[in-house]
């Protein structure tokens, strides 16, 4: 006796891809939108058109959902939600790409920044990226004192960031090529002096 086999049509699969896209394309809205106090599954359907037991089905948790739309809107909207490049060249390098990035979507972004209702989203990733920062210096810090290890990470990683690229472009009116050459050269001076000196972050200025 054959097996059977489960058969799912292409076209309920379509179907399917076609609503996990609308659902995140709501949450990217909701973000947005400076009037939203909190990012719920039902004010996510409701944008989205679908039934709250919809978006459950693809999405278990709202933790879910948030990860699934931190993926979606690097491919998508080709913001850099997630993570940060691991490598010290690509640490390097990332800053022009990423601020471009985040001019192209300057309201999605300072919503992220400011709204009270994506503070969760910021805190997902806001671990994620620190550890990719940590381990593109690993090679520079592998021998400095543990807290001029935290030091130096933590003075990248803000070279890197949204908040430093908002803190140029309203207080020094640099657009995002600008500021994202800005913040490269800083983080090539930065991970230089820590080749030299990885104990650097440990001295006082004049020392």
């Amino acid at each position: 006796m054959k097996e059977k086999r489960a058969y799912e049509s292409p076209l309920r699969a379509g179907q399917l891809e076609q609503t996990r896209q609308l659902i995140l394309a709501a949450l990217t809205e909701a973000i947005a939108d400076e009037s939203v106090q909190e990012l719920t599954i039902p004010l996510v359907a409701e944008r989205a058109g679908v039934a709250v037991r919809t978006v459950y089905r693809h999405f278990p948790t709202r933790e879910a959902l948030f990860a699934a739309w931190s993926g979606w809107a690097q491919e998508n909207l080709h913001v850099l939600m997630q993570s940060y490049p691991d490598t010290l060249d690509g640490l390097r390098r990332v800053a022009p790409e990423l601020y471009r990035s985040y001019d192209e979507h300057a309201p999605l972004i300072l919503a992220m920044l400011n709204s009270k209702a994506a503070r969760p989203l910021r805190e997902q990733g806001r671990r994620h990226r620190f550890h990719s920062v940590e381990a593109a210096l690993a090679e520079l810090t592998a021998e400095a004192d543990p807290v001029a290890r935290r030091r130096a990470v933590a003075v990248v990683y803000l070279l890197v960031s949204a908040p430093a690229w908002q803190a140029m472009r309203l207080q020094a009116g640099l657009d995002g090529a600008e500021a994202g050459t800005a913040a490269a050269w800083a983080v090539r001076v930065l991970t230089d002096e820590l080749r030299r000196d990885p104990d650097g972050p440990l001295r006082h200025p004049g020392r």
